[in-house]
């Protein structure tokens, strides 16, 4: 089974606060155990993008403790991730990312439900960004009618357009969305 998350955030203090937690240890420690829970030997997770902070030390950190995860992983670099082509120098944080995941990208295809979708850290460019930011639109796609399933917006449902499918925690009770679960959403 695919799974599906985004914006994790992990070693992020200001998101820690923002979703409630006391202390980074415990917002990361409430963001990993339900990725403990996916099965190794059947389950491949989709991080669509801002494991950290961003900054070094915020890598690290959120590596390390995706790195204690047995099921395989795929990476859709996101705004957070230092290792997005939108940072001079991203090149020299591959190989740590890539000694986490199984691949790391700045978009993907995959299909869900039979259907073949789009999986990017940020919306569709028609998408406005509830911050009013602009500095993140040439990472954007265009929408051309396939379903897309993205993070980036921080946003509470799971619906973002008409062929647009938000996974970013906040989205899905803090946990990953299973590909039927994105399957059922697809055909509401």
């Amino acid at each position: 089974m695919d799974y599906f998350t985004a914006d994790l955030h992990l070693a992020h203090p200001k998101l820690a606060d923002l979703r409630g937690f006391d202390t980074v240890a415990a917002h990361d420690a409430a963001v990993m155990a339900p990725l403990y829970r996916l099965d190794p030997k059947q389950d491949t997770l989709w991080v669509l993008g801002d494991v950290c902070a961003g900054g070094v030390a915020s890598m690290e950190s959120a590596l390390g403790q995706l790195r204690t995860l047995r099921v395989s992983m795929h990476l859709v670099t996101g705004n957070h991730d230092p290792v997005h082509p939108m940072y001079r120098g991203a090149q020299k944080h591959f190989a740590a990312y890539a000694a986490v995941f199984a691949s790391v990208q700045q978009v993907a295809r995959t299909k869900v439900g039979g259907e073949g979708v789009m999986l990017s850290h940020f919306p569709y460019v028609d998408v406005p960004d509830r911050l009013s930011r602009s500095n993140f639109d040439q990472y954007q796609l265009p929408n051309l009618g396939m379903w897309l399933i993205h993070g980036h917006t921080h946003s509470d449902a799971p619906r973002s357009g008409k062929r647009s499918i938000c996974v970013s925690l906040e989205a899905w009770d803090r946990r990953p969305a299973s590909a039927e679960e994105i399957a059922a959403e697809m055909q509401r």
